[in-house]
């Protein structure tokens, strides 16, 4: 591979790393302006009051209670039709007032497990908050552990069914590990909520309405939601991230990631929060900012649509955000009883914890396509078994290069052997492009019967490096979500997730040491490194140039990305320059014993010359 070809691959890699924020930023604006969605985006305030109930004659209360929930195993009770034939009575959707009964106090139960403590409300049957243990919101010794804080947009709440919604009020009754919800309605309806609590963050939810009426009853589509999600305060934004995202599994497995949209849905509106219809089914949704996630799953997958919610905050970018999975409408017959579950994860973005929870979960945590997938994947095992040794991951990332420098030590042996014996033949390829500098083909040729004749591949040099771009970027993808790097500290860095960000309320532009020490040993490394040679100086040029602006590149690629990617490039960086020295020291040790073998060897004597046919011999006559 020339230089020329080097210097494109290279070009096309640092087109690639900046690819998201140029396409975000400069070429859809500039060229794909998006026109409004007045139909799409429909302005709505968060917190609705309550709909009124219909207006049904109160029938006697019917004391059945649904049966006892148990997670996971209980089917939802099947929908019969009416047994009588009168029509049922439609429960309309209808704009939500504050509900007529006079107000109670809201009643709270808090539910604690070794993880989490969760808080429910009686108002809306609702979750309050969620207060994960193990994370600390401040790097701080005495810091409080992250609050997942949803007042005002409560998690578990219903929207669009009439007298059970966020402002409503509940009975609410303690169980083990969990706790019940009820409510009846005037118009013949009795909701009953059970949720239990997991230590795996999890929520496990059993709706049931039952009709207690003595006449059928048609439910509306009504929505359940997820409690709201702000950025994580002091968490940087990387290339291609967005601060709040929302993503949807659809039925064919795939995953669509809609937080590139909702700044365009935000620009198109005045209103400060809107409410948007996704018009597709979804199997679930999930609500996350960098490190964590609420993900929100029906039993019974394929929901009818889903609710994406954001609220403004600087400029188009929301401020906050939360969704909503849309049910259909059912009917129930006098005494049915129609039963609905769910599944609500509340906690960090952790690759292990996330493939636990199925149904391509695991994908929420945004580590790029397929191949890079991969390794990103293998990264994050290799790290966490690192860390589990040595209790730090600062040392798990280096000792992580040090084992992929072993990996590829042979590829780059071999590639460090192929560059050298090209550059020993450059002044026969200086040769052969001057004997048919006017025919490209046959030039071409000679080349390549020259690479054959002396057995040099002319890619062994690029190899090592074309191997090595899936782990780097692998890499790249694991550091920007990663929350086990989160205040991870080493050395002087307080936490490799984000930039070292030294004298940064000082300086106009924090110091980041690692990203330089970074560009200085990438650039003492392409020094030592043999320049492959094609006898043409322009190339040669070229090669020098790259040189010099690739480190320069880099420098500012991940000056202020995470520094965990900076000590690892760095580490690399180290270990190549040891690895070439070594190569350096063997190879003149190698021509040195070359040298003095020829110099002990005396030269071949001369070969003998037979004697003319019919000469005489030495001493007379014939024989």
């Amino acid at each position: 591979m020339n230089k020329k070809d080097i210097l494109i691959l290279v070009a096309l890699f640092g087109l690639w790393l900046l690819w998201a924020p140029l396409d975000r930023h400069v070429i859809k604006p500039l060229f794909f302006p998006d026109g409004p969605e007045p139909e799409a985006v429909e302005v709505q305030e968060p917190d609705e009051a309550e709909p009124t109930a219909v207006e049904v004659a109160e029938p006697a209360p019917d004391e059945r209670e649904p049966e006892e929930f148990v997670p996971d195993t209980r089917e939802p009770v099947a929908l019969r039709e009416p047994e009588r034939p009168a029509e049922p009575v439609e429960v309309e959707e209808v704009e939500e007032v504050e509900p007529p009964e006079e107000r109670v106090e809201e009643r709270l139960h808090h539910v604690e497990t070794e993880r989490m403590v969760a808080t429910f409300s009686s108002r809306g049957g609702t979750i309050r908050e969620v207060v994960l243990k193990d994370y600390p919101e401040f790097d701080e010794p005495d810091s409080d552990p992250i609050v997942m804080d949803f007042e005002g947009t409560a998690a578990l709440g219903i929207e669009g069914m009439a007298g059970v919604g966020v402002r409503h009020d509940f009975e609410l009754s303690p169980l083990d590990n969990g706790v019940r919800f009820t409510r009846e309605m005037d118009y013949g309806l009795r909701f009953v909520r059970e949720i239990r609590v997991t230590d795996d963050y999890l929520f496990e939810v059993r709706d049931s309405f039952i009709n207690i009426a003595d006449h059928p009853l048609q439910l509306p589509g009504y929505g359940l939601r997820t409690g709201r999600m702000k950025p994580m305060p002091g968490a940087t934004s990387t290339y291609g991230m967005f601060p709040l995202g929302v993503d949807t599994l659809l039925p064919a497995d795939s995953v669509k990631r809609w937080a590139r949209e909702i700044p365009k849905w935000l620009r198109d509106t005045s209103a400060t929060t809107i409410r948007h219809p996704l018009n597709t089914p979804v199997d679930w949704v999930a609500v996350k900012n960098k490190y964590f996630v609420q993900s929100l799953r029906p039993r019974d997958l394929a929901t009818e649509d889903c609710v994406v919610y954001a609220k403004r905050g600087e400029g188009n970018d929301p401020a906050e955000i939360w969704a909503a999975l849309q049910f259909p409408e059912s009917v129930l017959g006098v005494g049915d009883t129609f039963s609905r579950e769910a599944v609500l994860y509340v906690g960090p973005q952790k690759l292990d914890r996330l493939s636990d929870l199925g149904f391509h979960q695991d994908r929420i945590m945004e580590l790029g396509w397929a191949p890079i997938r991969f390794f990103a994947t293998a990264l994050m095992w290799g790290l966490a078994g690192l860390y589990g040794l040595f209790g730090n991951y600062g040392v798990a990332i280096m000792l992580l290069t040090v084992i992929i420098r072993i990996v590829f030590w042979p590829l780059t042996h071999k590639g460090t052997e192929s560059m050298r014996r090209m550059q020993e033949l450059a002044p026969l390829m200086k040769e052969l492009n001057e004997k048919h500098k006017d025919d490209p083909q046959k030039r071409q040729q000679a080349v390549m019967e020259m690479y054959k004749e002396h057995k040099v591949n002319p890619l062994g040099g690029c190899l090592p490096m074309l191997v090595q771009i899936p782990v780097f970027i692998g890499l790249f993808y694991l550091l920007r979500t990663a929350i086990e790097l989160r205040f991870a500290g080493f050395l002087w860095i307080s936490d490799l997730s984000e930039p070292e960000g030294i004298l940064g309320d000082v300086l106009p532009l924090p110091i980041n040491t690692l990203p330089i020490f970074m560009a200085v040993t990438m650039f003492f490394q392409q020094k030592l490194t043999p320049m492959p040679s094609s006898g043409d100086e322009r190339q040669q040029q070229m090669h020098k140039m790259m040189m010099r602006v690739m480190p320069v590149m880099m420098l500012v690629l991940l000056y202020n990305f995470a520094s965990g990617l900076a000590l690892y490039w760095s580490t690399q960086n180290v270990l190549m320059i040891v690895q070439q020295m070594l190569y350096r020291r063997r190879l003149a040790a190698r021509k040195a014993a070359e040298a003095e073998q020829a110099a002990s060897t005396p030269p071949p004597a001369p070969p003998r010359t037979p004697p003319k046919k019919g000469a005489k011999r030495k001493g007379g006559g014939k024989a």
